[in-house]
């Protein structure tokens, strides 16, 4: 392995007898689920863990007129690590510090299928589902947001000619995609020593997914693909690589559900495909991350602000639980991260047994005939029984 490589998926300060972590809210159901995790992390009891809530979104700009408090950032800085809920996109520079400020920049998201989760799937196809995904996430159309413009622009740069602009019409908008050696390289090691990592552990086969668009964008996932070849077989032999065209690849995970290991792609292309695998096991509300880079990294659930079901206290927790489990095992509580993952699998079993254990399931994991008549766990009674599953364990 290259000496310009260190691991980014464990904390630098792992021995530290006391580690932060700030936890943000945020807008929509994101204080919802962040507080019920909350409940749960100190309900475990876990030694030298300390959590500092700190305000930040919309609710943030009506009590210190800002949308990232300075407050709130100082805390972040001085942290081990982030659990964020959600904002909305008058907020949007919180994220945008989170990950381009802290340099946070490969987005790992699990994709598993819990027993008992609603799923339009049968069971025998979905129910061997682990794999995760390696999201490139600084880089991409997302690098040069705010950076599109006229396409007459292109013509004084000689990038375009006039008969361009007659075939697509003056009103025509361009955007720029970004995709440097650097940025391909990092996220290639970490999707490599998740891969790795999955292996040793009995969890995957060593097989990584390098999935893009080489046939349209032929130099930039060109790239993509052949240096992150290159550094698995030179730096991780062990590991087998394939590749697939990004199209072809949303396809095979409907029709070979069970059959990935370690996915790394770039970063538009990472964050419509791991929803879509989300869908397959049930949902957005199983869909957890977190986005590491060299600093602090920060642990999300991946569903967003959904303000249409915000105040009501009937969000899914365990998109929060799952990014904790990252967080906890980022931070070297290996056994509690391994503990809380169980006691959530043990509370959506619960779906085996829906006519008796409806109370203390999230809405998602019960059929469509139990929400229509308001049978369903609210969020706070999920977290109450994942921390009681936490503790028989």
């Amino acid at each position: 392995m290259t000496e310009e490589y260190k691991s980014v998926l464990k904390c630098p300060n792992i021995a530290k007898p006391i580690k932060t972590v700030v936890t943000l809210g945020g807008d929509g159901i994101g204080p919802e689920v962040v507080n019920a995790t909350v409940l749960i992390l100190e309900g475990m009891n876990i030694s030298g863990l300390e959590i500092l809530k700190m305000p930040c979104g919309e609710s943030a700009m009506k009590t210190h007129g800002k949308p990232f408090p300075e407050e709130s950032k100082n805390a972040v800085d001085n942290c081990d690590a982030v659990l964020f809920g959600a904002t909305h996109e008058t907020a949007v520079q919180v994220i945008a510090y989170l990950r381009w400020g802290l340099g946070n920049y490969a987005n790992i998201r699990p994709i598993k299928y819990f027993k008992g989760m609603e799923t339009n799937f049968k069971p025998e196809l979905v129910e061997n589902i682990d794999y995760t995904f390696i999201r490139e996430c600084t880089q991409g159309c997302y690098a040069a947001v705010g950076k599109e413009g006229k396409l007459t622009k292109l013509i004084k740069k000689g990038l375009i000619s006039k008969p361009d602009i007659e075939r697509w019409t003056e009103k025509a908008i361009y955007g720029l995609r970004v995709v440097s050696p650097q940025a391909t390289d990092r996220v290639g090691r970490v999707a490599c020593e998740v891969c790795m990592n999955r292996k040793n552990e009995g969890i995957g086969k060593g097989l990584l997914e390098i999935v893009c668009k080489p046939n349209i964008f032929r130099q930039q996932d060109g790239m993509f693909i052949k240096r992150i070849s290159k550094i698995a077989k030179e730096e991780f032999p062990e590991i087998k690589v394939e590749t697939y065209i990004v199209d072809d690849f949303a396809a095979r995970l409907i029709r070979f559900p069970d059959y990935h290991d370690t996915i790394v792609i770039p970063n538009m292309m990472g964050d419509i495909l791991s929803d879509e695998a989300a869908q397959i096991v049930g949902g957005l509300g199983v869909a957890g991350s977190g986005v590491y880079g060299p600093k602090i990294p920060y642990f999300e659930p991946t569903h967003g602000s959904a303000p249409d079901i915000a105040g009501q206290n009937i969000a899914n927790p365990a998109a929060a639980i799952i990014s904790t489990t990252l967080m906890l095992d980022y931070l070297g509580y290996e056994s509690e991260s391994k503990k809380l993952r169980k006691a959530l699998e043990n509370t959506l079993a619960g779906g085996l047994d829906i006519q008796n254990n409806w109370k203390t399931l999230p809405a998602d994991a019960v059929p469509s005939s139990y929400r229509k008549d308001g049978k369903f766990g609210s969020t706070t009674n999920v977290a109450e029984n994942v921390l009681e599953e936490y503790k028989k364990l």
